[in-house]
């Protein structure tokens, strides 16, 4: 067998990319990276503002983004969306799933409605995402797509029911589009962030269902993480540099699943006594 055409890390350049949560964090951040490597990037998202303050931002770079409006909760939309992108680019190279939404609360007091919703654009809106690029991608034999996972892909997190259902429900999509469609050249991979500075969490901290100070002292790294340093793992599993890594989830999370207990006074770096 022929190896797969790939696109290289080397800049990433020419490869025209979708972005999807493109408004803010995350998305944001790789947007204007993967703009940066010489990428042809069009951001998505339902907020029209926040997808042109991305654009204004890249524009001051000197770089293009080209910023397409677009509901990840319906399927028309969606495909409206790949079609603009493959309309003026004739092609698709990968996808950044990075649309989400959180909720908190007691488990027994959350309503069908808000659980569902977190799913519908969590999960199903990544599916939505993929079935729509996928359908490209397998035609022209080669692509990537990298969804945006969680520390709550991994294990369960008190009060994030929804959140935490959802975000097991990408790992498990991400594992089986990788392997239906990886003998058709189209990789499907995760990143699993820990927390990061991100509108989203710092709504949570303010009001009160997070607590910065107790995530950063069990987080071994002893901080969040900036948008920008999950930029790193989500541009390599879209380029050429992870053409064998399919069906993968990229844990960035600062050491948090790596550690099993609470900080201790253990955890300080200090010299061995001896006898």
């Amino acid at each position: 067998m022929d190896r797969p055409e790939t696109v290289p890390i080397a800049g990433l350049s020419g490869s025209v990319l979708l972005v999807t949560g493109a408004g803010t964090g995350i998305g944001r951040a790789v947007a204007l990276a993967a703009s940066r490597l010489g990428a042809r990037v069009t951001v998505s998202g339902r907020r029209r503002g926040e997808l042109e303050s991305t654009a204004r931002a890249a524009a001051a770079e000197g770089l293009e983004l080209d910023v397409e409006v677009a509901d990840v909760t319906s399927a028309s939309s969606v495909a409206d969306l790949v079609e603009s992108v493959v309309a003026r680019y004739d092609r698709l190279d990968g996808v950044v799933n990075a649309a989400g939404v959180a909720q908190f609360g007691h488990s027994e007091e959350v309503d069908d409605a808000d659980f569902l919703h977190v799913l519908d654009v969590n999960l199903v809106g990544a599916f939505r995402v993929s079935r729509a690029a996928g359908r490209v991608m397998l035609a022209c034999g080669r692509g990537s797509i990298v969804h945006i996972g969680s520390i709550t892909s991994i294990g369960g997190f008190a009060g994030r029911a929804a959140y935490s259902a959802s975000k097991h429900g990408v790992l498990g999509l991400t594992r089986t589009l990788a392997a239906e469609w990886g003998a058709s050249g189209v990789r499907v991979n995760a990143v699993a962030p820990g927390f990061v500075r991100t509108p989203m969490t710092d709504r949570a901290i303010a009001r009160g269902v997070l607590d910065l100070a107790a995530i950063e002292a069990r987080t071994p790294l002893g901080r969040r993480a900036e948008p920008e340093e999950m930029v790193g793992p989500i541009l390599f599993l879209l380029s050429g540099a992870a053409s064998y890594v399919n069906g993968e989830c990229l844990v960035a999370d600062g050491g948090w699943t790596a550690s099993v207990g609470p900080p201790t006074h253990f955890a300080e770096t200090r010299p061995i006594a001896r006898d």
